[in-house]
């Protein structure tokens, strides 16, 4: 009875918390924390599953329970045949570890299905006010926050979206102007948000995040599913430089960067279809540590505004137009295949070469793979320009799917080579 008790809130079918938690793509883990946590809304992990069959079963077991509104005994049960089936040594007691995946899980569906609720009806109800559970296992900073009203586009609602840590049970509640006048309520003033390092057992800073928020959880649960790439975006930029690289390289994984391709084929399809460009723009990668590295050393007079690199609508024509057979015949470069380009993000990310073009300022990423001739061979090349202005803020933008004979990217007087090799 107290099991049901403790988690009547799932008992509800909610068809938004459902197709959260359906949608992940299940994914082997060492640790929780190997992810970002914007990464979690669209992967799903279980500490230690380091199969990622396992980690599918149980991935199914949650959607089960959440689709079917069932509680954690009728969650255990498939917990139970997943561990027997693979053979999962699990550390934790059981009774501990189902309680931690069942609880996070169910409250991170819900409440970013409440988000979609909310996004769709913010012109109706455009103010959220924070709501803690009002009882004594509140946490002083979690308590703090309870009763702030700010409107929905706020940024607080970036980082402080409820769950905001391990078993939070906060929650929002949304309000129209005439509800804050007829209660007598009022928005808040902005929030002064102060960070903390988070450091690991032998010293090292491993990532910042606001006071009173879990390591992992300082991210907007509904906006990481919604836009996943573009939350990652916003977790890279509140983190200082020599941070944000890292962060990158061991949270894009291959379920991940499953997510951006099919985002980023969204885009490109739906931009193609329309009469004219509407000033969109979509991340298509972020740039890795040995990239940033090789900046910092060759351009430190360079600031850039974001780690982002995003193709833009009005962009395209120009990267997805291939040279006219007359041009081809008159020797102009090879067009990319549309195999390339369908998987642009994979090609940023698995790169032959990373270069900086000293004449027109411009980031050169060279993917693996050769086009053209066999005689006369070209390597694929990404052209980028920093710091380019979008709605969701600064990027470097891809200017060119091109390529280049090998020489002309050995010339030292215009490029420097930041990362990898070209031979």
């Amino acid at each position: 009875m107290a099991d049901q008790v403790q988690h009547r809130p799932f008992g509800v079918r909610f068809g938004e918390a459902i197709d959260f938690l359906k949608a992940k793509l299940p994914e082997a883990s060492v640790a929780w924390d190997s992810l970002a946590g914007p990464v979690h809304a669209k992967v799903f992990t279980v500490a230690g599953a380091t199969s990622a069959d396992l980690a599918s079963d149980i991935h199914q077991s949650l959607v089960e329970a959440l689709a079917n509104g069932e509680t954690i005994t009728s969650f255990r049960k498939g917990f139970d045949a997943a561990v027997q089936k693979h053979g999962w040594a699990y550390n934790g007691k059981r009774g501990w570890r189902t309680n931690i995946i069942f609880d996070t899980n169910m409250r991170t569906s819900h409440m970013a299905g409440r988000w979609a609720q909310i996004e769709a009806n913010k012109e109706r109800r455009p103010f959220l006010q924070y709501r803690t559970a009002g009882d004594a296992r509140v946490r002083p900073a979690h308590r703090q926050w309870n009763g702030r009203i700010f409107p929905v586009g706020d940024s607080f609602w970036s980082t402080h979206y409820p769950p905001n840590g391990w078993n939070c049970r906060c929650t929002v509640r949304a309000y129209s102007q005439a509800d804050l006048t007829e209660k007598g309520l009022q928005q808040s003033p902005p929030y002064p948000m102060e960070t903390r390092q988070v450091v690991s057992r032998d010293g090292t800073v491993t990532d910042v995040v606001p006071k009173g928020i879990d390591p992992g959880w300082d991210h907007n649960v509904g906006q990481s599913w919604i836009n996943p790439e573009l939350a990652l975006g916003h977790k890279l930029a509140r983190l200082p430089r020599e941070l944000q690289g890292l962060l990158v390289d061991k949270t894009i994984t291959p379920a991940y960067q499953q997510v951006i391709e099919g985002r980023w084929k969204t885009f490109r399809d739906e931009a193609k279809a329309a009469p004219v460009p509407k000033g969109e723009a979509q991340i298509v990668g972020f740039l890795d540590s040995r990239t940033l590295d090789g900046l910092a050393k060759v351009v430190p007079a360079l600031k850039l505004e974001s780690t982002a690199v995003a193709a833009f609508d009005d962009q395209l024509p120009a990267l997805l137009t291939p040279p006219t057979p007359a041009a081809t015949a008159a020797g102009a470069a090879p067009a990319w295949p549309a195999a390339w380009i369908d998987g642009l993000p994979g090609e940023l990310r698995a790169y032959r070469a990373v270069l900086w073009d000293k004449i027109a300022g411009h980031l050169v990423v060279v993917p693996q793979g050769t086009l053209g001739k066999a005689a006369q061979p070209h390597l694929p090349k990404i052209v980028m320009r920093p710091n380019e202005v979008t709605k969701f803020g600064e990027a470097l933008a891809v200017i060119e799917l091109g390529s280049a004979e090998i020489a002309e990217l050995l010339n030292a007087g215009r490029y420097a080579i930041l990362a990898g090799q070209l031979r």
